[in-house]
């Protein structure tokens, strides 16, 4: 992935200096002049960092931009690009963007973007709405595949249908809450409606929107604000895209393999019909400030946190432009050398120090159309702290300028750049076009910010003769007695009941205007969208690869695995590895060593072996180290279940990092002194840590809401997933907020240390680790030799052994549903029910099972009539647990009743051959998406490693999915659903009115 310093880049010749061979070959294959399929080659760059070429275009008869990358990779990518500038909060381009992908002229059926999902063996299609631009970007290894997509991407947004039925179904309608009762109330509905109140309800998105609207209000809300969307008309939609959505408005990307001219063709053919048209790419400014500015808003409250110690406060100056990168850069690196990490010093003042419990969301240097902006923030004040935060930040900052920044955080920062391009990354194409995107469309050259080496040797110049007066110049230039845009948000205990009541008055002014004509209308509206959602359509017009397009078999992993002195070494050798060592460490837990009242501390002690420091060194040192030699170290616990018995279970701990080959050694040496001497009495840093894992926990609930109502409805019902949530669910939540009342109240030392130290003891004096190193065939003899000295002086007590964590049998009975309250502005849910082992030939029939359930009815029922963000169903196979979800829900108890309803569709429909055997093959399509998206170097050998699944048993499960029938499906159906199967039901959400029957549910509130 390309870090945000290295897309900085200042050269900007026509033809980057290439050794004479290398130039001669790219400027023989790209003449610059020349015209190729309509387009002119107006500039070519070689990026020998990163093994590619890039190419700039212009279609001579529309005037838009096409972006080549020239690469050696069969991950092959395409984006077309909009200029999309928002005239008001009505989350236009957003709408834009969902309802271009419901029809289109050639494609005229209901919703082929999420049709093509299974009908593609595509590893990413998606579309998304920025600050003052949309994309719509997909990748795939398939040329077939590609072709079909391009097509599909460019008739969409140049010839959408945009019909008012789609513009109500995924916009906003009124309806009635029943459809087809005439006499239910009426109420709002809408898919982009309802995502965006979930969106609202995130109080660090909701912190990040209300700050760009204060300080940047030309660009308005481009994804919607929920009590604006709904001033939206089917005719704004209409004329926003014909003035918007035209290739002289546009940029065209493509990276990979696929040859230029094949690219060119289909854009030319499509774009030739429209002609040029004058545009004017105008930069929204923010706000001009030449004083300084105090905003405040009111904001929601987390009822996990003290209320007088939620408010949110930052300082923003503005900070040079975009269009010059190699200043944006430096500006990039004086944030980070501020504010990352335990050895910065906005960090020890601010966080460290107890004045704030984290950076804001908005922290850092982000560049937005015309502007840098540098912003410091915190969350966690009180009011008397965010009233006082800029005499506070100014001392730091003057201090640092005194003193100076450390060279060798300069050096462990270049470092971390340097490195990073050097890890092969599966997704690669992708990065690059998500790192261009927004400066391209605010007129930043995409070539320039694609030459890493340039702007690296320029500032190793220029430190090597000015030193950290390269910062200092920074501070002074742009912050230190600069005008500054101080933003607050406050808490309001009343804000979710403000929300709702402005949402109710809203609604109630609509209906007041509406005659009783108007009422029919809506109604009768109400009951054409529902026949269209639930007409059966013909498809044939949909392009497609098809199951015998897939390998049946695909070649083994070569991977070494051996014994010495009794320690397991898996090794892999890959020429990929671009001098780089990839390191992991992992043992398996027995229950009789580290009992299930500890499993909930668990990830609090791996968090503290990388931010406590050891009884010798600060962990500001220990990280200046890391940075300085490694790629990163990282540590985890987690669980899995055997392939062959869902029941037995596995409690693991891992360790592992990424360097040089050359700091191999140095990497080892540096866990060791983690595993052996982590300061677990650092109370000061264990404060700091405790109050930063508890600071967002609401926010990541509502963010990630189907995730938690999964793992909540899973531990139900499987000692894997009981285990899963202790680690990193609800209860662990639940738990680290009764840790944080001992932070607070100043016993950790008698309450918390003691149980990190024991885990410690237990660790070290069990069975040793099992190891996997991935390098070179230069570097591999070295690497092990270096594994075996580090595990003699680690020393673990035992061998290493597999042992299962006996946790036993699991009561399933009496299950009652669980309600979790927060205050969210749309809900989730998920159900949960045991199904087969991995090995199972059932298995592979329950997950194409999972995959017909969701596009042949949840998604119809949850998101297109229920309005929901998304729904679906999902195997869990390696842990043999099948589950449903809804996402951004407004109706998720309605949900609940249909998961019920759909195997009991499902199967009436395969009987009666409504489901067919195309069906069949686009669920395996949707499997095989992620089976065969390309991985990363660092990946390969990991299920082998990490779960002990083999190549021999992926092969056979891959026939299993390949071979499956309907028949097979329909008998996992009627074996495994049968009445009341679905025992384990978990809603999370705001209102409990929908509970019928309240001796059915436990309700948990989040307080």
């Amino acid at each position: 992935m390309l870090s945000v310093q290295s897309r900085r880049i200042f050269n900007r010749c026509s033809v980057r200096k290439l050794s004479t061979a290398v130039e001669s070959k790219y400027l023989k294959k790209y003449p610059i002049g020349s015209e190729i399929s309509g387009y002119k080659i107006e500039r070519l760059e070689q990026v020998p960092e990163f093994n590619l070429v890039a190419v700039g275009l212009e279609h001579q008869k529309t005037g838009s931009k096409h972006l080549h990358i020239d690469r050696q990779d069969n991950n092959n990518v395409f984006s077309i690009i909009f200029k999309t500038n928002t005239p008001n909060n009505t989350g236009l381009p957003h709408i834009l963007e969902h309802t271009t992908l419901c029809g289109s002229e050639k494609y005229p059926v209901r919703d082929p973007f999420f049709k093509m999902l299974n009908r593609s063996l595509s590893n990413f299609m998606n579309a998304m709405t920025g600050h003052d631009y949309t994309f719509y970007p997909f990748s795939t290894t398939n040329v077939k595949d590609f072709n079909n997509l391009m097509d599909i991407y460019l008739d969409a947004t140049l010839h959408p249908l945009l019909t008012s039925e789609d513009f109500y179904q995924e916009g906003w309608r009124l309806e009635n809450e029943s459809t087809k009762d005439k006499n239910s109330p009426l109420t709002f509905k809408g898919v982009v409606y309802n995502e965006m109140k979930g969106q609202v309800s995130d109080s660090s998105y909701y912190f990040w929107i209300k700050f760009q609207e204060a300080i940047y209000p030309s660009l308005n809300n481009s994804g919607g604000d929920p009590s604006k969307i709904t001033d939206l008309s089917h005719s704004d939609l209409i004329e926003f895209h014909s003035s918007r959505y035209h290739p002289s408005n546009s940029r065209t990307f493509t990276y990979g393999n696929i040859p230029l001219k094949e690219h060119l063709e289909k854009l030319d053919k499509a774009f030739i019909p429209f002609g040029k048209r004058p545009t004017k790419n105008v930069l929204k400014q923010p706000i001009d400030y030449t004083e300084n500015v105090d905003t405040i808003v009111k904001g929601p409250v987390d009822p996990m946190l003290p209320l007088d110690e939620q408010y949110k406060t930052s300082l923003t100056w503005k900070a040079g432009v975009p269009t010059d990168i190699y200043e944006t850069f430096l500006v990039k690196m004086a944030s980070s050398l501020l504010m990352d990490g335990h050895s910065s010093p906005l960090y020890q003042e601010l966080i460290e120090s107890g004045y704030g419990n984290d950076f804001s969301v908005n922290s850092g240097s982000d560049s937005i159309t015309a502007v840098n902006l540098f912003t410091i923030g915190l969350n966690g004040l009180t009011k008397e702290k965010a009233e006082n935060l800029q005499e506070k930040v100014y001392e730091i900052l003057r201090n640092v300028k005194n003193d100076g920044f450390p060279d060798i955080k300069v050096q462990a920062l270049i470092h971390q750049m340097e490195l990073s391009k050097k890890v092969e990354n599966s997704s690669f194409g992708m990065n690059i076009l998500s790192s261009l995107v927004p400066n391209w469309v605010s007129n930043v050259d995409p070539m320039d910010s694609l030459k890493w080496d340039d702007i690296i040797t320029r500032f190793k110049t220029e430190y090597a003769k000015k030193g950290d007066a390269l910062f200092k110049e920074v501070l002074d230039k742009y912050i230190i007695d600069k005008p500054y845009f101080k933003y607050t948000m406050e808490p309001n205990e009343n804000f979710a009941n403000e929300v709702k009541e402005e949402e109710e008055t809203r609604l109630k002014k609509k209906i007041e205007t509406l005659s009783e004509e108007d009422k029919q209308t809506v109604y009768d509206r109400g009951l054409k969208l529902l026949e269209k959602q639930e007409e059966q359509e013909n498809l044939s017009c949909l392009p497609t690869v098809h199951v015998s397009d897939i390998a049946r078999e695909v070649p083994f992993l070569r991977i070494n695995n051996k014994y010495d002195n009794g320690i397991p070494i898996q090794s892999r050798l890959s020429p990929k590895t671009n001098g780089l060592s990839y390191f992991k460490g992992l043992k398996t837990i027995k229950s009789s060593e580290l009992t299930e009242d500890l499993i909930p501390y668990l990830p609090l002690f791996s968090s503290c072996l990388t931010n406590l420091g050891t009884t010798s060194k600060s962990m500001a040192d220990l990280e200046n180290e890391i940075k300085l030699y490694t790629g990163g170290l990282s540590a985890n616990f987690f669980t899995h279940a055997s392939a062959h018995d869902p029941n037995e279970v596995y409690l693991k701990f891992g360790i592992g990092g990424v360097s040089l080959n050359s700091d191999f050694k140095k990497m080892l040496s540096l866990w060791e002194q983690l595993l052996l001497d982590t300061n677990f009495d650092n109370i000061a840093k264990l404060s700091t840590l405790i109050k930063s894992c508890t600071a967002d926990n609401l926010s990541d609930i509502v963010s990630s809401g189907h995730s938690y109502a999964r793992s909540a409805a899973i531990s139900k019902i499987s000692n894997v997933g009981k285990v899963q949530e202790l680690l990193g669910g609800i209860e662990n939540i639940k738990f680290m907020n009764e840790i944080a009342k001992f932070e607070s109240n100043g016993t950790l030392k008698e309450n918390v240390i003691p149980q990190l130290k024991k885990i410690q003891e237990i660790l070290l004096n069990s069975s040793g680790l099992q190891y996997n190193i991935t390098t070179s065939k230069d570097a591999i003899k070295e690497q092990e030799s270096e594994i075996l000295k580090f595990s003699d002086r680690v020393n673990f007590k035992q061998p290493f052994s597999k042992n299962s964590y006996d946790l036993g049998k699991i009561n399933t009975e009496n299950l009652k549903n669980e309600f979790v309250k927060i205050p969210s502005h749309v809900g989730f849910s998920s159900a949960a029910l045991n199904t087969a082992s991995y090995s199972s030939k059932d298995s592979a029939s329950l997950q194409i099972l999972s995959q017909l359930l969701s596009f042949r009815y949840l998604h119809s029922e949850i998101r297109e009539k229920g309005g929901a963000y998304g729904g679906g169903a999902s195997l869990d196979a390696l842990n043999g647990v099948f589950s449903f979800y809804s996402y951004r829900d407004p109706k998720p108890f309605n949900s609940l009743n249909v998961y019920d309803k759909s195997v009991l569709n499902n199967s009436i429909n395969i009987k009666n051959e409504k489901i067919t055997e195309e069906d069949l093959e686009q669920a395996k399509l949707t499997i095989f998406q992620r089976i065969e998206a390309p991985k990363s170097v660092r990946d390969d050998g990991m299920s082998l490693f990490n779960y002990d699944i083999d190549d021999e048993l992926k092969q056979e499960r891959r026939y299993e999915l390949l071979d499956a029938t309907l028949e097979d499906v329909l008998e996992v159906s009627d074996k495994y659903f049968k009445d009341d199967t679905i025992k384990s039901r978990v809603v999370i959400g705001h209102d409990t009115e929908d509970i019928k029957d309240s001796s059915d549910w436990v309700i948990n509130e989040l307080s």
